[in-house]
């Protein structure tokens, strides 16, 4: 690997980092007497194809969180987690794993993952110095193909994505989630730039 691949990986192990301070504060609040850190062991610029392999392939069952951002950068940013780690998310915050998803727990599932996507769009913004939004999250659960079209209904997205591998760490496990931020594609050097990292 080159240096500026590793700088590259550094800035966006930094940015993970960052976030996964905000959204462990974030949840600790929210959760009371319940002990849910994030922990980010991987951080990677992946194409699009690519990231779908990572939540398990486009017919795997996954949870999404997602959010539409503007402001100085646009595009999306989600909190993708296979179905196994959405019951095993929300049996350690409802005391049991659910059989099916009904109102309660995707309720429950979009309060979390709002905290922890809109905690990595404020430590975006923090790195880039820029003023972004957030739209309302959207919570979804299908097919991971489904989930990136829904993610990505009428986008111009760009040809990459930048990924934090992650977990959320309970008190005896660690459930695997991803957390990616697709930049408009007009957006996408801009974001680059901002993050010091020059053209891919």
């Amino acid at each position: 690997m080159t240096y500026e691949s590793d700088f590259k990986l550094d800035v966006l192990k930094e940015l993970g980092n960052i976030g996964a301070g905000h959204a462990t504060t974030a949840l600790s609040t929210l959760l009371g007497n319940k002990k849910l850190t994030l922990v980010v062991p991987e951080a990677m610029i992946v194409g699009m194809q690519e990231s779908m392999s990572l939540c398990g392939g486009p017919e795997s069952l996954v949870g999404a969180i997602y959010i539409r951002v503007s402001g100085g950068l646009c595009g999306h940013m989600a909190l993708l987690l296979p179905y196994e780690s959405v019951q095993s998310l929300l049996g350690y915050l409802l005391g049991a794993a659910p059989q099916e998803l009904r109102d309660m727990e995707l309720s429950t599932l979009q309060e979390v993952g709002n905290i922890v996507v809109t905690s990595y769009l404020n430590a975006l913004a923090e790195m880039t110095n820029t003023q972004l939004f957030p739209s309302v999250p959207a919570v979804a659960v299908d097919m991971a193909a489904a989930v990136w079209s829904s993610i990505l209904a009428g986008a111009e997205v760009a040809d990459y994505i930048t990924i934090v591998q992650t977990g959320f760490q309970t008190d005896a496990e660690i459930i695997d989630g991803t957390i990616a931020f697709i930049p408009d594609e007009e957006d996408l050097a801009k974001l680059l730039g901002a993050l010091g990292m020059g053209e891919l």
